[in-house]
């Protein structure tokens, strides 16, 4: 039977909503960011813009806010300002949501045989100060965030890490992330509840649980080296 090993260098996971069920915690920081300054009609405006555009950077989306919603130049010292009071409502509730389903048992079983690391639009300090407070800094090799794109956070990992693009696959919940795995070149692997209607196109696999996960990328692997193979048989005729 082929082991995970033999087919992946490494496994980069988004976290928000992949490795524990944080997403709620950031949509409700978003109403929050801006209820008592505007009130409850533009903060449900900002929670909308919010969940249209999940996985990207808060600065990006705080930026559009200002700018665009509210018609006034945003400043850097507005930008870090509004930045830091939206990490301030959503650290410690992130550090408390409990893990997506079969996260532990997946992280007990491949931690330290196949390489994994992390891609984030969370800011990397205090991603990287999550991680360590749930006590996860042994099984994830390296934690990347904004202000890098996705893109550029994966091409990082293949770079630093000397994984092949061919044996590298990203798991996650956003259409981001495989925007971002695509990007890069390498595999993908979509992880969400059967029931969400956040869809990935019928090409991604995807897996409800993380008991699945380890054959879908065995699978899906074996299918992103085939085209791969494919692909570079058409560029050369």
């Amino acid at each position: 039977m082929t082991s995970l090993a033999n087919v992946v260098d490494l496994i980069v996971f988004d976290f928000d909503g992949t490795i524990c069920e944080s997403a709620d915690v950031k949509t409700d920081a978003f109403y929050r960011l801006y209820l008592d300054e505007r009130g409850p009609e533009f903060a449900t405006a900002v929670r909308d813009y919010h969940l249209e555009h999940v996985g990207i950077s808060r600065f990006d989306k705080i930026v559009h806010v200002e700018e665009i919603m509210l018609g006034r130049q945003c400043t850097d010292e507005r930008l870090h300002l509004m930045a830091e009071r939206f990490g301030s409502l959503v650290t410690d509730a992130v550090i408390a949501a409990p893990y997506c389903d079969g996260v532990p048992d997946f992280l007990d079983t491949f931690a330290g045989v196949v390489p994994m690391v992390i891609a984030s639009a969370t800011p990397t300090d205090e991603l990287r100060h999550i991680v360590a407070a749930r006590g996860l800094g042994s099984s994830f090799e390296a934690v990347e965030g904004s202000p890098s794109s996705k893109a550029e956070i994966i091409n990082g990992f293949l770079v630093r890490r000397g994984a092949q693009a061919s044996r590298t696959v990203v798991v996650g919940d956003q259409l981001s992330d495989l925007n971002g795995a695509r990007a890069a070149g390498v595999g993908f692997v979509g992880f969400r509840p059967l029931t969400n209607d956040r869809l990935f196109d019928n090409n991604v696999p995807v897996v409800a649980h993380f008991d699945q996960l380890g054959s879908a990328i065995i699978s899906a692997m074996s299918r992103f080296a085939e085209h791969s193979l494919t692909t570079d048989r058409m560029d050369l005729t």
